[in-house]
Formats: C-alpha cells, structure tokens, sequence
C-alpha cells in the first residue's frame, strides 16, 4: 500500500470512528432508559413491601385490639386490611415475576399470609380461644406467623434495595461510558487525521533510511540470537533450516547438517522419554508448527555421540502481513539435570514414606512396651489403694501412681503428636466454667511455685461470662503446658496467668486471651520463629539442665488451631517470656431448671456372665482377673489366641476382653478365625497397650468391638463392659427424674454415684450425713473468720473439699480452691475472708436443694 492510499485510509478511518461514536451514543441512551425503567420498577416493588409491612403491623394490632375489646369496627378493619394486603401481595408477585430468587419468596409470604389468615378466622371465631389461657397469650402462634411473614418480606425489601444499589451504580457506569466513549472516540478521530498528516511529512524524510535499518536490523537480529545460550532453529515454510544459532550446533554436538527439515526428522537422533521409543515425525514440534499450531513438549529425549539429553521444546509458526506462514522457531531447553533432580526426589520420596512407617510401627512398638509394665503399675497401685494401709504405706503407692501418671504424660504426648497427624483428635463441645478451670489449674501448680519460692497470680476479667461451650481437657492441657514450662524455667520471680477478653468478640462467641508471663530466663530472638516446631528447645543448654521432649509447645500449637485459635510468644533472655492462646468460645446458657435423671447404669447382674481374658503378660492377666472379679464377673485366661480358639470351641463367652500382640497367634488373627471360622458374634473388646489411631482402626477392621487402651480405669473398664454385656442381664429400676428450681448454685449427684456403684440408697445415706454435720461445719467456719484464725480456716475447708467435689457443687469447689491459694501465698485476712463468706452462702443455698433431691428420691421409691 502506497504512502497516499494509507493516508486516504487513516481519514476515511477517523470518519468510520465518528459514525461508530453516533452509534455508541445511540445505543448508550437506548441502555439508560431500559436502566431507568429497572430502577423505577426495583423503587415500585420496595413501595409495595413498605405498604405489606404497614398493613402486617395493621393487621396484628385490630387482632390484639378485638381479642381484647371484641369491638366488631377491629374486625372489620383486619378483613378490610387482609384484603388490602393480598391485592398488593398479588401486585408484587406480578412485578417480580421475572426474578425466580424473589418470585420464590414471594410464593413463601403468600403461603405465610394464607396460615396467617387461617389463624386469625379461628381466634375471631367465640370458641377460638383455647380454655385456660389468656386472650392475648392465644395469638402467640399468629404473632409468631407475622415474626417469619416479616423476617421474608425484610429479606424481600434488602434484595431489592441490593438490585436498587446495583442498578443505580450500573446506571452511572452507564453515563460515564457515554460521556468518556464519546469523548474518546472524537479525539480518536482526530488523532488519526492529524497521524495522517505527521505520516505523510515523516515519510518523506525516512524512506532513505528504512532499507539500510531493515538490513542492520536483520544483522542484529542474528547476533541476539547467536548470544542466546538456549538452542534456537528457525525453518521456513518449505521445510528447510533458515537459521540456527551456535548453541543449536553445539547440542546436537555438530553431527547434523542443517538441510531440509523432511531428511532431518527421519533420523535416529529422537526418542520419547521416558518410554524410549522413536518419536514420531508427525508429533514432533517443528512438524506440528508447520502445520500452524503452537507446540510445547517435554518428553523429547536426544542421542547423539553416547549421550543421552531430555529437552523441552517448543515451536512457534511466524505470520506475515496477509497471514501467510513465513517461518517456525523452535527453542529447545536441556533438562536432564532437572530430570535427574525429579527421579533423586522420587527415592527421597520413597525412603520418607519408609521412614514414617518406620516411625509409625517405633511409636505403636514403643506404645505398648512402656504401656504394658506401667498398665501393671497403675492398675495393682489402684487395687492395693483399696486396701487396708498404714500411712507410710499409702504414701509409697501415691508416689509410685505419681511417678506412672509422669511417665503416661510423656507416653500421652508422643502419642498425641501421632493422633494430631492422624487428624484423629475430636473435640468436645460441652459447657464450662473459666473460673473453676482456673482454679484447678491453680491448685495443680501451687505445690510445684511452693517448691520453688516463686509467686503465682491468676486473674479472670470481670466482663468474661461464667460459662463456654469448648473442650476444657484440652484448654487445661493446654494452659497446664504453658504454666509447668513457665514453673519450671523461672527460678525466681513470679508466674502470671491472666485471663481477659479478646477481639473479635460477639454476643454469641467470645475470643477468650489467656496470657502466660513469667520472671524467667527467657528465649533468644533469634529461636523464637522456631520455638513450636518439634524436638525444639532453646538450646543444648536448656535440654540438658531442664529436660524435655521438645514436644509440649508443638502440641499447644497444634491443639489451638485445632480449636480455631491462635498462639503468639514475645520472649527477652533473662528477663522472663509472655504466651498469649487466644481461643474463640461460645457462650453457653445458663441452665435454669435442675433435671438429674437416676438411672443405675451399673446395675446388678442376673445371673452369671463369662468373661475370656485373652493376654499373654502374667502381670496383666493378674491385674485383669482381680478387677473383673471384683466388678462381679466370672473370668478365664488364655495366653494365646490358639488356646483362646479352643475354649471358645468348648465353652461360651460373654465378652472377650483380647490383647495384640500374643506369641503364637496374634489378638488380629484371633479376632478374625473367631469371626469366620466360629461364625462367632461375641463382642470382643481390644485391650492393649497400643493407643496409636491406626492401631484402633486395624482393631475393628479386624472384626473388633470396641477399644480400651491400657492402662485404664476401673470406671473406664466398668461402663465399657456394661455396653456390651446382654441388656437381659441387667435389672433396671425405673428411671426417676427429679425437677428442682435451683437458688443460688447448683449440684449434681453424678459424682457421688459413680464412687458409690450407682447404689442409690448408699449415696442418699451420705447425702443425709452431710446435711446433718454441715451447718456444724458452718458455723465452726463462721466463728473461725470471727477469729481471724486462719490455719482453722484452713482446716475446715480442706476436710470439706472432698464432700463438694463429690456433689458436684462446683463453685464452691472453685472458692475452696481459691482459698488455699491465697492462704499458700500468705495473704492477708482481708483477702480471704470475701472468699470464704462466699463461700459459707453458695453451701447454705445449696443445702435445700440437696435436702429436696432426697425427700423426692424417697417419694419416688415409694
């Protein structure tokens, strides 16, 4: 095209922009009157909701004026307003038609108007009223009608004003484009016949130029490409090698002679990776590019002179002006290194997944090893407690269930790192107090901050509510974490537990801070972005001096995000560290009835049940028999799953109480030759030292029951028996439900049941003596505050903290708690005295209460 044709083009093209300028503007104003309408018709449907929502209040209030006044203008005003209200319901269903989101709910406020409706023919009727209750009271369920007739419309009404915020904004775009497009488009046209004219007189000076700076350009071109360190081969459209730089040269190590591209391909230089089979010429880049598609492979692997390449190649076609294909250029890039790196990740891969095997079947060994002896340990220190003892003796067995309970902490926290990988915790969501967990956790540290000389502080904000909903095992391992390493790397000073509330909080949920400081020695900068992760302790130093897995922290921060919180630590060597847990938790609602229902849960047994005890370890067998026994059943033993299969073959069973690792025949392969080959549906129970999640899961794949990780309970052992022993066998009284208004506090006999064996009348005897002795307690109580005699006080309270734990009074347990707290701490009398009158009034209210429960249990068995 010559100079004066394009500049006749560029002019006739500014004339084109103008036309297309009118037609813009044409259909913009087309655009905004249709926008125009939308926002009429949206302003028209919220006039329409207003008015429903006019005419609902309407309607509710001539019903409440008739029920109360029965004055016939009310009814007719509601049948005049109901009419009214259904025109203008059908007006809006018509307007919104076209809408299905609002056509839908439009449909739910006619169906809530015609129940409304037929509500309120019923209460005009003279018998509408139901008997008993008031005129007002009766209209609760048409009031509650109106409450979901207006939460839709109010939906209706904020939709509406959403379309009516979007139609208006989209209404401005839609000026705003007129005005710019229109705007641009003539500058557009001027532009370009003004580019026509400054084209016309740069011409003139540079055509001379252009041929010498194409051939330079075409040079420089050449050069670039050959200071490319990636292989480039360009191929023009008849096949045949245009250009290739030195690195192209150099892959294929000077071997080729770049000639025609259909005498190249056919050569055996390619493969395919990692198949190794020769490429096919017509899926090779260059080929495809000829054929005008842009191609980018990896699996192009090159042979040439003994060596083997992995190339990533791509091939690019080249247009020209009209659209012809003019050249391809292909890039190839060497990846063998990479490939290498790839196939190296792979073994590392595999030798991971081993190791974690590894790690795995070390955690299960290691589980049941330690578990084994300490399930012994516990269980006959457990047994022999029950037993007649002098002093020294039962203080020798408190030490040795201490020491076990020490050794079962470490045990639980490698195993807890093994269920939090396993995504196998679950928590609980159960409603608790703030207060007397801290006060718990208080009492538990006071004896080690005693040791040490060191001062402990707890403070809960007063804004706080006194009940969550969460898990307070886990809060307690949590915070006990924190507060032990806080004790046990401070060695003097103090250690701070503040509780408060944090952002962002509702009226619903609350973000609840816990702040741990301590007068420590502290963790260096630059350890603390490491601090959590596991097998992490400050230093070699700290490890050494202070012991430690270097799994608590791992676990506190695992246990908070597992609750949806969040943990932060700021720390400055030698003078002390700062944790804040923050944990969001709904507010739970206080109850206000006391429903405790009395069902023996354990029972006494009709006649006789058999239980196998299949366990190899003597200890455990012992240990095993004397805790059935005790519980009332009869007991056999097998060490072995053979001889376990040969009882089962002779006798019948109850329950199968089954170990897993068992010489001979393993507690699997037993529980599976029980089920196939007996045919057997016994309930089998594993009883065994290994805790980890996929140890469980293999258990009731192998056909198991259930699962009791030792060492347990004997509560534990107790209720997991019952749940499978024959519902025939039990005697169950009749279920007896006291309903008690509570004053002040409440109590709770689960407690006192479970110790006594679910035996009523036991636990209503105890219940009896202790309203008996109390008020004594009492008032010795009062007179020692009258006294100022502390160590009286503390007497006295100490003796009673058995009797409020075992009934469930639980705040008072919190302010006994609290007391010996202060009293361990030497605080002032004017400090303790608050808390110990508190105290004497949530025992004085609770004292009717308990005396109530028993006068009803006693009406109840009779």
């Amino acid at each position: 095209m010559n100079r004066n044709r394009r500049i006749s083009f560029m002019i006739a093209l500014g004339l084109l922009i103008t036309i297309l300028i009118g037609i813009n503007a044409w259909h913009t104003t087309d655009r905004l009157i249709e926008l125009n309408n939308w926002v009429v018709h949206t302003h028209r449907v919220l006039n329409k909701t207003q008015r429903l929502l006019a005419l609902l209040t309407n309607m509710d209030n001539d019903l409440r004026s008739y029920l109360l006044s029965e004055n016939l203008y009310f009814k007719a005003d509601f049948e005049r307003t109901s009419r009214e209200m259904s025109q203008q319901l059908k007006s809006l269903r018509t307007l919104s038609v076209d809408n299905p989101v609002q056509f839908k709910r439009l449909q739910l406020l006619d169906t809530l108007f015609q129940v409304k409706l037929d509500r309120s023919r019923t209460l005009f009727q003279d018998n509408g009223i139901e008997p008993g209750k008031a005129r007002l009271d009766s209209i609760e369920r048409f009031l509650s009608i109106s409450s979901n007739f207006y939460q839709v419309l109010k939906a209706t009404e904020s939709y509406e004003n959403v379309l009516l915020e979007a139609r208006e904004a989209q209404n401005k775009r839609s000026v705003s484009y007129a005005t710019i497009s229109n705007l641009i488009g003539a500058i557009a046209a001027l532009l370009m016949i003004l580019w026509a004219i400054y084209v016309l007189y740069r011409s003139l000076r540079k055509s001379n130029q252009l041929n010498q700076k194409l051939t330079e350009s075409d040079q420089q071109a050449k050069k670039l490409l050959e200071a490319v360190p990636v292989p480039i081969v360009i191929v023009d459209r008849e096949g045949k090698f245009y250009y290739a730089n030195q690195a192209a040269y150099h892959l294929f190590d000077n071997l080729l002679v770049f000639d025609q591209y259909n005498r190249t391909v056919n050569t055996d230089y390619l493969f395919r990776f990692p198949d190794g089979v020769p490429y096919p010429p017509e899926e090779r880049p260059t080929y495809r590019a000829l054929q005008g598609e842009t191609v980018q492979v990896d699996d192009l692997e090159l042979r040439v002179n003994g060596k083997v390449i992995h190339l990533l190649s791509s091939a690019t076609p080249v247009y020209d002006a009209q659209g012809q294909l003019q050249y391809v250029i292909t890039s190839s890039i060497d990846l063998s290194d990479r490939v290498q790196s790839q196939t190296r990740l792979q073994e590392a891969k595999k030798i991971a997944e081993k190791a974690a095997k590894i790690k795995e079947d070390f955690l299960a060994n290691m589980s049941h090893e330690i578990r084994t002896p300490l399930n012994a340990m516990l269980g006959f220190s457990e047994l022999m407690e029950t037993t007649t003892l002098d002093k020294e003796q039962r203080e020798y067995i408190g030490l040795i269930r201490t020491a076990g309970k020490n050794l079962l902490t470490i045990v639980n926290d490698i195993l807890d790192i093994s269920k939090l990988e396993a995504g196998m915790i679950k928590l609980e969501s159960i409603p608790f107090s703030i207060q007397m967990l801290t006060a718990s956790l208080r009492a538990m540290c006071q004896a080690a901050v005693a040791d040490k000389g060191l001062q402990l502080t707890v403070k809960i904000a007063s804004d706080l509510p006194d009940l969550f909903l969460g898990d307070p095992t886990r809060l307690t391992q949590i915070l006990l974490n924190l507060l032990n390493n806080a004790i046990k790397f401070t060695k003097q000073g103090s250690v701070s537990l503040f509780v408060e509330k944090g952002e962002p909080s509702t009226a619903e949920r609350v973000m609840v801070r816990f702040i741990i400081e301590d007068t420590g020695i502290g963790i260096a900068e630059d350890v603390l972005p490491a601090i959590f992760e596991r097998f992490q302790q400050a230093d070699d130093f700290t490890t050494r001096y202070y012991g430690g897995t270097g799994l608590g922290l791992n676990i506190v921060k695992a246990l908070t995000e597992l609750q949806g919180g969040s943990v932060q630590v700021s720390s400055t060597v030698g003078q002390g560290s700062r944790f804040i847990v923050a944990i969001p938790y709904p507010i739970a609602q206080q109850p206000n009835t006391f429903n405790q229902p009395i069902l023996s849960t354990m029972a006494p047994i009709e006649g006789d049940v058999w239980v196998l005890v299949v366990e190899d370890n003597l200890m455990n067998q012992k240990l095993a028999v004397q805790v059935l026994k005790r519980l009332g059943y009869h007991v056999q033993v097998a060490d072995n799953g053979q001889k376990a299969l040969a009882m089962l073959a002779e006798a019948a069973f109850d329950v199968i109480l089954m170990d897993l690792q068992m010489p001979v025949m393993d507690g699997y392969e037993t529980t599976r030759q029980i089920r196939s080959t007996l045919k057997s549906t016994v309930p089998i129970i594993a009883m065994t030292a290994h805790a980890l999640p996929s140890e469980q899961e293999e258990c009731l794949k192998a056909g198991m029951n259930d699962f009791l990780p030792k060492p347990f309970q004997l509560e534990e052992l107790q209720l997991l028996m019952r749940k499978y022993v024959s519902a025939n066998r039990l005697v169950r009284p009749t279920s007896l439900q006291v309903q008690i208004t509570p004053l002040s506090t409440q109590f709770s006999i689960d407690p006192l049941l479970n110790a006594v064996g679910n035996n009523m009348e036991l636990a209503t005897e105890l219940i009896d003596i202790y309203l008996n002795e109390t008020p004594q307690g009492m008032d010795a109580l009062q007179l020692a505050i009258s006294q100022q005699n502390v160590e009286e006080i503390k007497r006295l309270i100490h003796t009673q903290q058995v009797h409020t734990k075992m009934l469930g009074m639980h705040e008072a347990t919190r302010l006994i708690l609290e007391t010996e707290a202060l009293i361990r701490e030497k605080k002032a009398f004017s400090d303790i005295q608050p808390l110990v009158e508190q105290y004497i009034r949530e025992v004085k209210a609770v004292l009717p209460q308990l005396s109530q429960y028993v006068q009803s249990s006693v009406d109840g068995e009779a």
